[in-house]
């Protein structure tokens, strides 16, 4: 039948108060979600923390109004920008509260922790050499990020890097693998000395299966997540890895701004799997690494936060440290 003007346009009227709705809600989730972030949280209190971290996880409508607004904000930036849901959001103390109420989040566990500094911003041309001074100024792991140009539209290194700086370093070489078949590179990275392998979760469609040959071939499991990937996504696959890496930029390039809107994903994971590493790479510096520790992130990924900073071995001292203060060994 036909539709009369007037019809259409309550039609899109009805739309529009919904879109309206819909945006007021996901406003006051990322609102509350700042508003936790910027919480000094007691260490008796982290697990309960974590756990209402975890339940506001971004919608599909958040990550858009996070496209249209920049993302990088602030609570005070951010209530300027939409006051209602300023207004309307509980605050830290209100959402600790709550969640106590609630489970409270699994019992968190003391994890070692790691810091990765990202070979990708070191001086390729004294490769060794860089990696040997972060090894001596305190880095835990070595983090290779591999891009094939394909999955992610960069394109870096491969095994035959890893296979010479196996030469020249005792220390754990911890790979990132970027790439749209990762199953196919295991044998080489393994060969290569590889000590961990870390495939992104969108490349693949039977991740146990991929799981399986990394133990087989030696090296240690680990699943990446992009920044729009749903972090439940992974809870199959937890008890399985060794850590799971929760992308806090796009993959692809360094140099990003930190996303602070991924944190619940680390704290979701953290308060289901209190055992399993939590890895965090992109735009991590000492003056982020805080909110990923207090979500539960203990293998801390960072390039020019390390390499491009004047003392490196303070800034993997200041992020080590905060990853301690969080509960970490």
């Amino acid at each position: 039948s036909a539709v009369s003007v007037r019809d259409t346009c309550t039609y899109r009227t009805s739309l529009l108060r919904a879109q309206s709705m819909t945006d007021t809600a996901d406003n006051v989730k990322l609102a509350e979600i700042l508003n936790l972030l910027e919480y000094e949280v007691e260490k008796k209190d982290l697990s309960a923390y974590r756990y209402a971290l975890a339940g506001l996880a971004p919608t599909e409508g958040s990550q858009a109004i996070l496209k249209r607004t920049g993302g990088s904000m602030d609570s005070k930036a951010f209530a300027e920008k939409f006051p209602d849901a300023a207004k309307k959001a509980r605050t830290a103390s209100e959402l600790l509260e709550a969640a106590k109420k609630q489970d409270g989040g699994a019992e968190s566990k003391a994890k070692k922790a790691i810091i990765c500094p990202s070979i990708l911003s070191a001086d390729f041309a004294r490769l060794a050499s860089e990696c040997s001074r972060m090894v001596d100024l305190g880095a835990d792991f070595l983090h290779v990020d591999v891009m094939d140009g394909h999955f992610v539209p960069n394109l870096t290194i491969g095994a035959p890097v890893v296979k010479s700086l196996r030469k020249h370093t005792k220390s754990v070489l911890d790979c990132h693998l970027m790439v749209s078949n990762p199953e196919q590179w295991i044998p080489d990275f393994n060969k290569a000395g590889a000590d961990t392998f870390c495939f992104h979760l969108e490349a693949v469609s039977d991740p146990l299966k991929v799981i399986k040959a990394i133990k087989q071939n030696g090296m240690k499991p680990g699943i990446a997540l992009k920044p729009d990937t749903p972090v439940s996504k992974v809870f199959p696959y937890c008890e399985h890895l060794h850590h799971v890496l929760v992308m806090t930029v796009e993959p692809g390039f360094g140099g990003q701004k930190f996303m602070w809107w991924t944190m619940p994903k680390v704290a979701g994971i953290c308060a289901r799997f209190p055992s399993v590493n939590i890895q965090v790479d992109g735009g991590v510096k000492t003056h982020t690494i805080h909110a990923c520790s207090k979500a539960g992130a203990n293998m801390i990924v960072s390039g020019s936060g390390i390499f491009g900073v004047e003392d490196p071995g303070k800034a993997m001292e200041i992020m080590k440290t905060s990853v301690c203060s969080q509960g970490a060994a």
